[in-house]
């Protein structure tokens, strides 16, 4: 068995300002799914839930260490809520190839977000 952690912050200011500039829809749709823009978008603090989402993506790649690349997408790591509340990864096909995970791998994800920053730790557990 083989445990890898991520862990990543993101300050909420930044993510604000990668979203409302000219070229901003471009960057969602490479970083963000659309379940996820839907979801963040409905929001009244909308950027704290996308960094919060982004902090996730990159500790996912952090756990792997695989180095997080400028214009990378990264819309194929979505992160889903349960009913509950508890949020989870979700790699569609390409991104399991892609980032070499196999499909039985367990990922465990936890975030939090106030006005300023937001963190994610993620826990992967291969069999």
């Amino acid at each position: 068995m083989k445990i890898l952690q991520g862990i990543d912050l993101v300050k909420v200011a930044r993510m604000e300002k990668s979203i409302t500039r000219p070229s901003g829809q471009a960057f969602l749709d490479r970083i963000f799914s659309a379940a996820e823009q839907a979801y963040c978008g409905s929001k009244r603090m909308k950027f704290e839930h996308y960094a919060a989402r982004f902090a996730a993506k990159e500790a996912v790649l952090k756990a792997l260490k695989i180095r997080p690349k400028k214009n990378r997408r990264l819309s194929g790591i979505e992160v889903g809520r349960e009913a509950t509340g508890k949020p989870f990864i979700i790699l569609n096909k390409g991104s399991l190839k892609q980032l070499r995970i196999p499909a039985e791998a367990q990922i465990e994800l936890s975030i939090a977000h106030e006005r300023e920053y937001a963190i994610a730790t993620v826990v992967i557990v291969i069999p």
